[in-house]
């Protein structure tokens, strides 16, 4: 899947994966955020470029409300990556590609030395973070301009690009051209200092996480509170920060947070506070961990269960929606998948009852293209479904096995292949 502006970098790098890909098997995620009023005109012109390119595009508008605390571009930036987690998890793919290139990671880097960063900031853009991937970041952008004059294929402009008012839009128009001029080769010499500063940064944090007995998967990340109390002062955020990063975070805590932790482990309160955008740190058995605030108040969802009669439909009170289970001719969209209906080759006549559940302990499932079952729970974790949203999945079970889990995956075992007709499903809000 790509994250697909439109402009010239995201254009680039979906048109040379649809040399590389079977056709049919990209999807070009892209957002709207109404920041302007071309924004529309652009997303319905990305959509064009995407589908001249053998794309589906996958669009959405979301707009912010009042002015966030970290300012527009960043509470953008956070919708953006919402949004394409929850396209991933939708169409089931595995990777996220972003188009960030070797210009992109020298203005980084510029714009941080500027601002004064550390060690941590001076690592720039991740080449891979969790699902995202930037496979372009050694590519100059020119290359990327003449790949695509070379082959007569056009793509959009952001004016949002030209704004001098944005410090990074100051770096490539104005410092960036200047300091280039007497020394051509800046642009690769920062962006392996950012090379050199992740190595470093990522050997400094492996070993603050030796220190602290970091371990446990995402889901239960956690560090021995004794070791991180006895850790040198300039360590600790580090561990923390390890400690995010194996949780699923895309920000280490802030100063503030860390000075309220710093303060409960100097005298020994309970280190169950707030660690920034919604999550916190919570103490178990003398060791630290983070999870969502939520998760913190809101327990397991109660069991639910209930029977359905094909075709027909049942109303299912604890997401306030209903689940329609019904035969329709097979369709293209049934191959790509999508986030609230699947179509499924089922051993079914009418009047046959399914069942729809929540999870329960022992739950597997074979993934579809998979060649053995796994644990549901596994299979959440690595798909990234947020921990509160896993109990109140509905999941459609057929003779005791589960078919379907919404916005995840079907099983295997119930995959469409030459079939005229298939068993669709599908959820409707109430």
């Amino acid at each position: 899947m790509v994250a697909f502006s439109g402009g010239c970098d995201s254009t680039a790098l979906l048109a040379a994966l649809t040399r590389i890909r079977p056709a049919g098997s990209c999807v070009a995620a892209h957002l709207d955020h109404g920041l302007d009023g071309g924004s529309a005109q652009r997303a319905l012109r990305a959509t064009r470029i995407a589908r001249q390119l053998g794309v589906e595009p996958v669009t959405s508008r979301r707009r912010g409300e009042g002015r966030p605390p970290r300012g527009l571009e960043a509470a953008a930036r956070a919708r953006r990556y919402r949004f394409l987690e929850e396209v991933r998890l939708a169409r089931g793919a595995r990777f996220v590609l972003t188009a960030h290139h070797r210009d992109d990671q020298a203005e980084t880097v510029l714009l941080r030395i500027l601002f004064g960063s550390g060690l941590q900031g001076l690592r720039g853009i991740a080449p891979r973070r969790g699902s995202i991937l930037r496979p372009l970041l050694d590519v100059p952008r020119i290359d990327l301009i003449r790949w695509l004059e070379i082959r007569d294929l056009r793509w959009l402009e952001d004016p949002g690009n030209e704004d001098l008012a944005r410090p990074r839009n100051r770096i490539r128009h104005l410092l960036m051209p200047r300091l280039s001029a007497s020394d051509p080769a800046l642009t690769a010499r920062l962006a392996r200092l950012a090379d050199r500063a992740r190595q470093a940064a990522e050997a400094v944090a492996a070993t603050a996480a030796r220190r602290v007995a970091l371990d446990g998967p995402a889901e239960a990340a956690t560090l021995d509170v004794e070791r991180l109390r006895a850790l040198p002062p300039d360590l600790r955020p580090w561990a923390l920060a390890a400690l995010h990063q194996r949780a699923g975070r895309s920000y280490p805590p802030g100063k503030a947070a860390r000075r309220e932790l710093e303060r409960r482990l100097a005298t020994g309160s309970s280190l169950e506070c707030d660690c920034g955008d919604g999550w916190r740190w919570f103490e178990e058995g003398g060791r630290l961990g983070i999870a969502a605030a939520e998760s913190r108040v809101l327990r397991r969802a109660h069991p639910f269960s209930y029977t359905l009669r094909v075709p027909g439909r049942v109303h299912l009170h604890e997401i306030h929606g209903t689940m329609r289970l019904e035969r329709r001719k097979v369709s293209e969209w049934m191959f790509r998948g999508a986030p609230h209906r699947a179509g499924l080759a089922l051993p079914l006549s009418p009047g046959d009852l399914v069942q729809v559940r929540n999870r329960r302990p022992g739950d597997r499932i074979r993934p579809l293209g998979s060649l053995h079952r796994c644990r549901l729970k596994d299979l959440l974790i690595d798909r990234r479904v947020p921990r509160d949203r896993r109990d109140q999945l509905p999941l459609l079970c057929v003779d005791g096995r589960i078919a379907w889990v919404p916005g995840v995956t079907i099983d295997e075992a119930f995959r469409l292949d030459q079939q005229d007709e298939a068993w669709v499903v599908e959820i409707e809000p109430s």
